[in-house]
């Protein structure tokens, strides 16, 4: 099917120990511009992302968190 581009998708899981923050790189998948990235935690603690560049962003956390993190990271258009 010619024309039609790849979607690229990373995605990850880390385990982080009494962290406010995550700071994550997907310099690998090769976005071109700052992409759409959903997270969510393995506790009730609220996660958003900030900072987001082509390739590095940060995971906020709503509260000092051990656990494990999961994020799926996609091009915005």
């Amino acid at each position: 099917m010619s024309g039609i581009p790849f979607l690229t998708i990373f995605s990850c899981a880390d385990n982080v120990t009494n962290v406010d923050f995550l700071d994550i790189d997907f310099t690998s998948a090769g976005f071109d511009s700052p992409p759409i990235i959903v997270a969510s935690t393995s506790k009730d603690v609220n996660v958003f992302a900030s900072d987001i560049t082509a390739s590095t962003a940060r995971l906020n956390f709503s509260a000092t968190f051990t656990g494990r993190v999961t994020y799926i990271i996609r091009p915005a258009t």
